[in-house]
């Protein structure tokens, strides 16, 4: 995967992240012989990259279930949603962080609650 020139370190990072992570959960429900699985993608808006967990059905049609994160473009700070347009307040992780250790990111969200 080549950066290209229009794509922040944000991006890119977010980009590989949730590459690693749905590689992971397909061969995860195949092993485990489940109908559907988990799907991230993202969306750029003015000051985040919006995260998005969706579903694939095993027909291959996808639905969109709502926000999985919420990732600071300038900063690369990953926050928890509190709702579809904002995010919760405290940072969770940094995004190159979730890209070195992508085996944390679960489908759940789990790993964003602070403990």
């Amino acid at each position: 995967m080549d950066m290209n020139t229009t794509q922040t370190k944000t991006e890119y990072l977010t980009e590989a992240m949730i590459e690693q992570v749905n590689d992971r959960w397909k061969v995860n429900t195949i092993e485990s012989g489940r109908s559907f699985y988990p799907r991230l993608s993202y969306k750029v808006a003015k000051k985040y990259v919006k995260v998005l967990q969706g579903r694939v059905n095993s027909d291959g049609s996808y639905e969109t279930e709502g926000v999985f994160m919420f990732i600071d473009k300038e900063t690369g700070a990953v926050y928890k949603p509190a709702s579809y347009k904002a995010p919760a307040k405290g940072i969770r992780f940094y995004i190159d962080f979730l890209t070195d250790h992508p085996e944390i990111v679960d489908p759940y969200g789990s790993f964003l609650y602070v403990r």
